[in-house]
């Protein structure tokens, strides 16, 4: 059983509790908030939610439990289980349209005040006839060209749509650009520390990134602020995708314009990493997102260069650690 303590302090709830951002915001947010962490996967061996941690499929009985057990202030739903080769599609269907939809629907019958809800730029696509820049009013392409991302715009549909139909829920919706960071797995942080990047002969798009530490701070910005909405959320600046490879001291591995699916599987098998086909088509054309928006009305401001982040890395050492961690997901 889940034991409620009693408290002063506004109780949140943050699902995708065991990843690196999550952990960032706990670690923020634990001296002003009772935390409670929800996840699917168990709470990382080196790390402590500063928090009661619930392991849970977001669309099992357990949540009930927790919402009957707290009268929640705020939920943060950071648990987007993103593609990978460890869960199948279904699973990710399950976890991240099926689980969101039952989170969103508990966050009504239970009166939560504020909701922020993590998506991600991916839901629009890399595409020719994309913007030179991305607002919040493009369309989201990511899912006719690629069923793995079909979860990811799913999740983005539910909470976008529950935000306009919910109006007494303040529902802000976030969509960051590539997150990296010393403490991130996902699959574009997991290539650059691999020493070996694919690049597609030909192609060299302008890319943006946005450190671990400015989306926590975007994320505590959400839930502090009196504005919903759908927001992009970018770091410092553009670069392009072979400087980016140099300032993380990784090699070009070039690729023919034409690659196949056995071709990305071969040259995943190299890097011994994972490789979804649709990051292919990001390698080929820039996908921009504006930010101005999030700026304007939260105030914020990027505090980590670029640059400085890509170096930041990790050292070799870190690096084949993290490596070696590669299949354990991230939720951004």
């Amino acid at each position: 059983m889940i034991d409620s303590k009693k408290t002063t302090k506004p109780k949140i709830l943050i699902t995708g509790a065991s990843s690196a951002i999550s952990r960032l915001v706990a670690g923020a947010l634990s001296p002003k908030y009772d935390l409670v962490g929800v996840d699917p996967r168990p709470a990382p061996r080196d790390s402590h939610f500063p928090g009661e941690f619930v392991v849970a499929d977001y669309h099992s009985r357990r949540l009930d439990e927790v919402f009957q057990k707290y009268q929640f202030e705020a939920v943060m739903h950071l648990g987007r289980i993103r593609e990978s080769q460890k869960y199948s599609s279904q699973y990710r269907f399950q976890m991240n349209v099926i689980g969101t939809q039952k989170l969103l629907e508990l966050c009504k019958q239970n009166q939560v005040k504020n909701l922020i809800v993590l998506s991600t730029y991916h839901v629009y696509g890399a595409n020719r006839l994309n913007a030179l820049q991305l607002t919040e009013e493009s369309p989201l392409r990511a899912s006719q060209s690629f069923p793995e991302l079909v979860d990811a715009v799913e999740l983005d549909h539910a909470a976008t749509t529950f935000m306009w139909k919910n109006r007494e829920i303040r529902t802000t919706v976030l969509r960051p650009t590539n997150v990296i960071g010393k403490h991130i797995r996902n699959t574009i942080c997991s290539l650059l520390r691999s020493g070996l990047c694919p690049k597609i002969f030909g192609f060299d798009p302008l890319m943006q990134f946005i450190d671990e530490k400015d989306l926590a701070r975007a994320l505590i910005l959400a839930l502090e602020q009196p504005q919903a909405g759908v927001f992009n959320v970018a770091g410092e600046g553009v670069i392009a995708y072979s400087h980016a490879i140099r300032h993380a001291n990784a090699v070009i591995v070039p690729l023919p314009p034409f690659i196949s699916s056995g071709l990305v599987r071969l040259v995943a098998e190299i890097s011994k990493m994972n490789l979804p086909p649709y990051l292919m088509e990001f390698f080929k054309y820039p996908t921009i997102i504006n930010d101005d928006a999030f700026r304007l009305k939260f105030g914020y401001q990027p505090k980590v260069k670029t640059v400085q982040s890509l170096k930041n890395l990790g050292t070799p050492a870190d690096r084949r650690s993290l490596i070696a961690q590669a299949n354990l997901d991230e939720s951004v």
